[in-house]
C-alpha cells in the first residue's frame, strides 16, 4: 500500500509515528538512560501530544514524562531537557565540607513536577532499616550528579530548623 505524503498540504516526510516512539531509549540531560518509551500520550480533546510514558525496567515505578521536559526526538532516543530528580535515590549525600551524611532513601516532589522539596535521607548503620533519616530542604542542596553535594556543613544541619530529623 502507498504511504500518504502529506495531509492537508502538510509534509509528512519528517513525521514521527507512535509506532517509531514505542521502545525508543529516553535519556536525561547529563545523557543518563531513564528507560524506555511505554506509551505515547495524547490529549483527546485538543488531538496533540502531551508526553510519553517510561518503562524503568522491571519492578521499578514508571515514569511520565510531559512535551516540555523533551528536549528532541531522533531514530535513535528521546532526549530530555531535565535532568530527571527520581535519579538520586540510593546516591551519597556529602556536606560541604566532605563529610557523609547519609544515602538519598526518598524524594519529596512539588506536585506532578520534577522539582525538589525536600531529600530523605538514611543514615546510621549503613542504610539498615534501623539507621536514623533525616529530611533535607532543597535549598541545602548544592549539586546533584555522582552524588549529592550540600551547600552547608553537617553541624549546620544539626543546628537547623528546617532539617528535620525523623
Amino acid at each position: 500500500m502507498m504511504q500518504q505524503k502529506s495531509i492537508s498540504g502538510r509534509d509528512l516526510s519528517k513525521t514521527v509515528t507512535s509506532e517509531d516512539l514505542l521502545g525508543k531509549e529516553v535519556i536525561d540531560l547529563n545523557g543518563t538512560f531513564i528507560g524506555v518509551v511505554e506509551k505515547v500520550l495524547m490529549d483527546p480533546n485538543k488531538l496533540e501530544f502531551v508526553g510519553i510514558s517510561i518503562d524503568k525496567g522491571f519492578l521499578k515505578k514508571g515514569l511520565t514524562i510531559g512535551k516540555s521536559y523533551i528536549s528532541k526526538v531522533t531514530p535513535h532516543a528521546v532526549f530530555l531537557r531535565i535532568k530527571v530528580s527520581y535519579n538520586i535515590k540510593g546516591k551519597t549525600v556529602f556536606d560541604n565540607e566532605g563529610h557523609v551524611i547519609g544515602k538519598v532513601y526518598s524524594i519529596e516532589l512539588h506536585g506532578n513536577k520534577n522539582k525538589i522539596i525536600n531529600i530523605i535521607v538514611r543514615r546510621g548503620l549503613s542504610d539498615s532499616l534501623f539507621g536514623t533519616e533525616i529530611v533535607i530542604p532543597a535549598e541545602y542542596i548544592k549539586d546533584i550528579g555522582e552524588n549529592v553535594m550540600l551547600n552547608v556543613s553537617k553541624n549546620k544541619l544539626k543546628k537547623s530548623k528546617s532539617v528535620v530529623e525523623v
